[in-house]
């Protein structure tokens, strides 16, 4: 099969591109590096010849409401209209678990991310309207949020971490079912994916510290009730795989001078 891949050298696309070519697919790797700029209408049909399906694993520069929504929806029209214009006959987008329900909510939900999670819903909408053949994966957060979360809330000796009730997946595992999406082997119009056990992110950034010889002092900051009553969790039909946090977090290589 030949699949586009947007976003092609970020942390999920480059992991898509080595699975998706690993498994005997064509792949038209896209990306800003590449001369690929999604807010420019001009030459993305071209881009995707040929391609029967693209895989929109694009990231904002910006993690602010305003920057991101600007960006995800100029790049979701523009890719959509050029899909269509190129006959692409599957269209999938990466989005994360409960971004729906943040959207929805009358009030700020207090993830520390809500300006972030609004932008990725309006993200989702404007695929749905442009893209032929649109298909949506949401995702849990990544085992990696925990080291970056402590450099998000770091001052100095310490870092503030909004304790998020979530269920961290692996990115070589996510993308194992963003592929299958792709594919159609997956093909829900709406497909969840998680790791194997929920965790609070707070413990996740001090554990992650502990195993890399950080010393910074982790400082839990409280979410929002519907945070810790699930908002960011997968429902009952989501895939949920392995490897664990703790599995993963094995694998972290430590800094030779903590050896």
């Amino acid at each position: 099969m030949n699949i586009a891949i947007v976003g092609a050298t970020g942390l999920v696309g480059s992991q898509l591109v080595s699975l998706a070519k690993s498994r005997g697919h064509e792949v038209i790797a896209l990306s800003k590096e590449s001369g690929t700029d999604v807010t420019v209408p001009e030459g993305l049909a071209e881009a995707l010849a040929g391609a029967e399906a693209v895989v929109d694993a694009t990231q904002s520069p910006s993690l602010s409401e305003e920057d991101a929504t600007a960006f995800f929806t100029r790049a979701a029209e523009n890719l959509g209209k050029a899909a269509t214009e190129a006959r692409v006959r599957r269209y999938v987008v990466l989005s994360i678990i409960g971004v729906e329900k943040i959207a929805a909510a009358e009030t700020e939900e207090n993830t520390g991310f809500d300006g972030y999670y609004r932008a990725k819903f309006a993200h989702e909408q404007v695929t749905l309207a442009f893209a032929p053949g649109p298909h949506v994966v949401h995702s849990s957060q990544f085992h990696d949020i925990a080291r970056q979360a402590i450099e998000w809330g770091r001052e100095g000796d310490r870092s503030t971490i909004r304790d998020l009730t979530i269920q961290p997946v692996a990115v070589s595992a996510m993308v194992e079912v963003l592929l299958a999406a792709a594919t159609g082997a997956v093909d829900a119009d709406v497909t969840e994916v998680a790791g194997p056990q929920r965790e609070q992110l707070a413990n996740l950034s001090t554990r992650y510290a502990a195993h890399v010889g950080d010393p910074v002092s982790i400082v839990a900051a409280p979410a929002g009730d519907a945070v810790r009553h699930g908002i960011l969790l997968p429902g009952s039909q989501a895939r949920l795989v392995g490897p664990s946090f703790a599995e993963w977090l094995a694998s972290v290589p430590v800094p030779s001078t903590q050896v």
